[in-house]
């Protein structure tokens, strides 16, 4: 599948963007965005320079996934910096398994590396298998648990890291 992959300031793809989210979530745990995901916190980091949204569009211009990462803390020196998490990526519902994932991933890690970081951290809920081979296929390792972490209890997370 032929890819184009762009950055986004969110302004004029916002609506996109909620679009794409919402429906490659719509059948999964965390269907309900509200309660882990703040566009209006995205937009914000972005325009501070402390988050990247990088989106992927076919060769019709259709918008068919996007990956948001931002500083791992707000601190502004090399503790804040040098860690960023990602906190979403959403890929159509029909094209997953189609290398649109692993192109962003790839898109943000070389976006983040020249901005000097050098840790990529991701998380999700345990159980969560695809989502945790996707990223260990790609290099993440596991880099812990942390029980009752979301959404109360029984549901903790899985955290992966990648030194880029």
């Amino acid at each position: 599948m032929n890819v184009k992959y762009t950055e986004t300031k969110l302004s004029s793809d916002l609506d996109s963007i909620i679009n794409l989210v919402s429906s490659s979530f719509s059948s999964t745990p965390d269907s309900s965005l509200d309660e882990w995901l703040s566009f209006s916190e995205m937009k914000k980091m972005i325009n501070q320079g402390k988050g990247v949204c990088i989106k992927a569009h076919d060769s019709n211009g259709n918008l068919v996934g996007m990956i948001y990462a931002q500083q791992e803390s707000p601190i502004n020196n090399r503790e804040g910096t040098e860690k960023w998490v990602i906190i979403v990526i959403a890929i159509h519902p029909d094209l997953k398994g189609k290398g649109i994932g692993f192109g962003l991933l790839n898109k943000i890690e070389v976006y983040a590396k020249k901005k000097g970081v050098k840790k990529m951290f991701v998380f999700t809920n345990k159980g969560d298998d695809k989502v945790i081979n996707f990223y260990k296929k790609n290099k993440y390792e596991n880099a812990g648990l942390i029980k009752d972490y979301q959404y109360g209890n029984n549901n903790s997370a899985v955290f992966l890291l990648k030194y880029l």
